[in-house]
């Protein structure tokens, strides 16, 4: 959004589409361990790596209200529901997964079916095999470490490494302190711009109230137009340890690639592109 080039979004958003192919790691938990907190963090583990019997098995304790968690219904879907979408994941655990989420959802009243839609909804544009993590983080479950992308300090700065999709880099963010997502770095957008169906699902789970709204903008496009836009406010945005508050951000259209423009870089002390070590390094 804004003097940004928008060249390659579709493209990009294809190709994040073909990274959610990849095959997930190995990470799930010996069979018969005990329902304790420990279990649960290996669970956790393995699912952030897109492991679908380990998703199963976070499931089964938010369904069962084992490992020192909470029973919960709308968790449990979710995290089954993930498990039986996983790309590359082996047959037989992922028919297991759908067949416990469709038991689960027989127990479910609508709301709480709805709800666990929603908290699917919130992993648009992050990496299917960490969608866990949002979860988890949207049903109000702390994630601790999980939930932070790597960075790597180095003399004061913080170094993020990036990936690369169709031409364009792509630099994994945290959004209010919960939500993990993808943004292409759009270094010439005047502000940073996130998709309204992502904007829609953020508001159903309470992490974007109707005080983060800030009106209407005009946004002049690389070719000269200008293109109006809803805007908002995102509470903070972090990237590495790098955390900006109150960072301004654009509403673009549905299914859209999320952009970190100028909001958030111009709040930097300093930051350049490495395009040999394909890295971006904040100060």
């Amino acid at each position: 959004m804004g003097r940004g080039n928008f060249k390659g979004a579709w493209a990009v958003a294809f190709a994040l589409a073909a990274m959610i192919g990849v095959s997930s790691a190995d990470g799930a938990p010996a069979a018969g361990q005990q329902d304790s907190a420990a279990s649960l963090e290996r669970y956790r583990l393995g699912a952030a790596q897109g492991n679908v019997a380990a998703l199963s098995g976070l499931a089964s304790l938010f369904e069962s209200g084992g490992g020192g968690t909470r029973a919960d219904l709308t968790t449990a879907y979710a995290l089954y529901h993930l498990g039986a979408s996983m790309p590359g994941g082996d047959p037989q655990e992922v028919a297991r997964a759908a067949a416990s989420r469709d038991a689960v959802a027989a127990r479910m009243s609508a709301a709480q079916v709805t709800r666990a839609q929603e908290l699917i909804a919130l992993c648009y544009g992050n990496d299917i095999r960490r969608c866990s993590e949002t979860i988890l983080a949207g049903a109000g479950v702390s994630v601790g470490a999980l939930a932070t992308p790597a960075s790597v300090p180095a003399g004061g700065k913080t170094t993020v490494a990036l990936e690369q999709f169709a031409g364009v880099y792509v630099v994994p963010a945290v959004v209010n302190g919960v939500i993990n997502m993808k943004f292409a770095v759009d270094t010439g957008a005047t502000d940073v711009s996130i998709p309204a169906d992502v904007v829609a699902a953020l508001t159903k789970a309470g992490l974007v109230t109707s005080s983060d709204f800030l009106g209407e903008r005009t946004y002049v496009l690389a070719d000269g137009s200008k293109l109006p836009a809803q805007t908002l406010m995102l509470r903070s945005l972090k990237v590495g340890d790098v955390v900006v508050q109150n960072v301004r951000a654009s509403v673009a259209p549905e299914k859209g690639i999320p952009l970190l423009g100028q909001s958030f870089f111009s709040r930097l002390k300093s930051w350049s592109l490495n395009n040999t070590s394909r890295t971006l390094i904040m100060e």
